[in-house]
């Protein structure tokens, strides 16, 4: 019985002495943990704009005459060939809405104005006239800008932050574009076998304009600056379709020629370079949270 005694009493000593060091322990420090942030959402509308420069190439550039295409052998034209076409470089100015659906998939639409374009042309005709032949050489020459819209989609190949977080993409758009042809000149001289020099039969053309299928396919990098703000560097292979036909007119009298001579170019593409930015609508723009977790 005395045995028990002395643990019992060997137990309280400990337990009371226990106590007494934890009474002069101080009071839990509350420290907060590292800073948490949101994750950005990966979808949400955006606004983009852009800017281009592009060269152009046509398909090909006749001239009808009464709704048929001068050539050689028909209707008394013995030697036709176009010697020269070209469409000179244009710059782009677009706006857009987009909406991004996932980390890798984003649509938009777009609409730009393109122009400071300039269109020529030359080709040269022998045909019969007043008991001979004559040789003439046309000089074409107008103004031309377009209007597109585009329906477009994108798929994002990944982000790759080894070079600087950069994002490469892959787009196709399809649309109109609406041209128009304006200041339009035919600079015409020519030979007559029997009648000599026939002079400067020239003429001119009124603004025409026209609506065309068109289409794109797009290849870039994207780099993400902010959370809302991400720039662009890309290149678009874009058909423009056929541009405006005119209608070719007597500089004395302003009326159409008798035969209704029309210029026509076919197929217009263009090779761009362009730049630009999107900005997000739907930035989390998260504010970082301290929870709060008591340490010892």
């Amino acid at each position: 019985m005395r045995r028990h005694s002395i643990y019992a009493f060997a137990a309280a000593a400990a337990l009371f002495s226990t106590a007494s060091l934890a009474a002069d322990y101080p009071p839990p420090v509350l420290r907060a943990s590292a800073p948490t942030v949101e994750p950005v959402a990966s979808g949400g509308w955006y606004l983009r704009g852009d800017i281009g420069v592009a060269g152009h190439s046509l398909g090909n550039v006749g001239v009808l005459q009464n709704g048929s295409q001068v050539r050689a052998g028909v209707g008394g034209v013995n030697e036709y060939a176009l010697r020269m076409k070209s469409q000179s470089e244009t710059v782009s100015i677009g706006l857009g809405v987009g909406y991004r659906f996932n980390s890798w998939f984003r649509m938009d639409l777009t609409g730009e104005f393109r122009g400071g374009g300039r269109f020529r042309a030359m080709d040269y005709v022998n045909f019969n006239q007043s008991g001979g032949t004559t040789s003439q050489t046309n000089l074409y020459n107008g103004g031309s800008r377009w209007i597109v819209g585009l329906a477009n989609a994108y798929v994002d190949l990944g982000t790759f932050c080894q070079i600087g977080c950069l994002t490469p993409y892959l787009g196709a758009g399809v649309g109109f574009a609406y041209s128009t042809l304006s200041n339009f000149t035919d600079t015409s001289t020519g030979f007559n076998t029997v009648t000599g020099a026939t002079g400067s039969l020239g003429g001119y053309a009124t603004t025409a304009s026209r609506t065309s299928f068109a289409w794109a396919l797009m290849a870039g990098v994207g780099y993400q600056v902010s959370e809302r703000l991400t720039l662009e560097a890309g290149y678009r292979y874009l058909s423009l379709g056929d541009m405006a036909s005119v209608t070719l007119r007597d500089p004395t009298t302003g009326a159409p020629r008798p035969s209704n001579d029309t210029v026509q170019a076919r197929s217009v593409t263009a090779h761009e370079i362009k730049v630009g930015m999107r900005w997000s609508l739907n930035c989390s723009c998260a504010v970082p949270t301290e929870p709060i977790v008591a340490r010892y």
